[in-house]
């Protein structure tokens, strides 16, 4: 056995031998988050194969419109985004970590163009996470937290074009604010940083980057200081009106890891999206899996995800 190895302190295994309880985690953990994958992916499909005939003769023009603008992080849609995301987590070196655990994090983002003027757009991103956690509880112990995580908020400002293809840019604020219902929900510390996008749109491609980076000014002495950085890049191309196949992975660095082999995780991806209408209301619904072919070794890393997006898009409120 590898004495280099990290232990949590000894904790109760309900009688069964190490072997049994890290086969009954992987076992519970992983499942439970794949069949809450399978099951919203079952209900998008129902809900989207409801609407296709619906769709015939609703104007596919426009619609395509709308598919490549939703992919647009400065773009002028309303929309209300929820991306359901279970995760795989594996360690090298921590055992409990040793075999895959699943997470679970909801993201509602609602996204809000708001027009200052007639150069100037903003956009505001709030996003809630509902998540689904592993922690280490004792020895060959994972338990699960559920809970609200840390709620984060983006404000992009960026031109305020209808053009429909080009290349376009937003630059502005981003915060994330220590609401997290539990400890291990979220880091304990306000939050401040920058976030920038810069894209290409045009009828066929969206290709572009949105990162942002996080510095903790605030928060519980107790909990570790932040510099953290979340950059997705994303890579989507129309073959046929209202698809689109691409990706749009999020890669991290999270610079106050004392080792520099597990500060960087960096994934790449391949997902299927569909626009269509539900009466008359524009959907746009996609399903995506991410591999991260660099990753923590020492910490719990996020290996796979299995993410689906549902996102209606809505009128202009205000």
């Amino acid at each position: 056995m590898n004495s280099n190895k990290w232990r949590p302190p000894a904790g109760r295994n309900d009688g069964f031998s190490p072997c049994e309880v890290r086969a009954r985690q992987t076992r519970g953990g992983a499942m439970r988050g794949l069949r809450v994958f399978f099951l919203a992916a079952a209900l998008v499909l129902v809900v989207g194969a409801s609407a296709l005939a619906a769709e015939e003769g609703a104007g596919k023009e426009d619609l395509q419109k709308v598919a490549q603008e939703a992919s647009n992080p400065v773009g002028q849609l309303w929309m209300l985004t929820n991306q359901f995301n279970v995760n795989l987590l594996q360690s090298e070196t921590l055992e409990p970590f040793e075999s895959r655990k699943s997470q679970f994090v909801w993201n509602f983002q609602p996204v809000m163009p708001i027009d200052l003027s007639d150069e100037v757009r903003l956009i505001l991103r709030p996003v809630i996470p509902i998540e689904n956690v592993p922690y280490v509880a004792g020895r060959n112990d994972v338990q699960y937290k559920f809970g609200l995580g840390d709620v984060a908020l983006q404000a992009l400002f960026a031109p305020n074009t209808t053009a429909s293809s080009g290349f376009m840019w937003g630059v502005g604020p981003t915060a994330v604010f220590p609401t997290a219902t539990d400890e291990v929900l979220g880091k304990g510390k306000w939050q401040l940083g920058g976030a920038f996008a810069g894209l290409f749109i045009n009828s066929k491609w969206v290709v572009g980057v949105f990162p942002q980076h996080w510095w903790s000014v605030g928060g519980s002495a107790n909990r570790k200081d932040v510099s953290f950085s979340n950059i997705q890049y994303f890579i989507w191309y129309s073959p046929i009106p209202t698809w689109q196949i691409g990706m749009s992975p999020n890669a991290y660095v999270d610079w106050m890891q004392d080792r520099p082999e597990d500060r960087l995780t960096l994934p790449i991806g391949l997902g299927l999206a569909k626009t269509f209408r539900l009466g008359k209301m524009p959907i746009k619904v996609s399903c995506e899996v991410d591999y991260a072919v660099i990753r923590p070794r020492n910490i719990p890393g996020n290996e796979w995800t299995f993410r689906i997006n549902f996102t209606p898009i809505i009128r202009k409120l205000f």
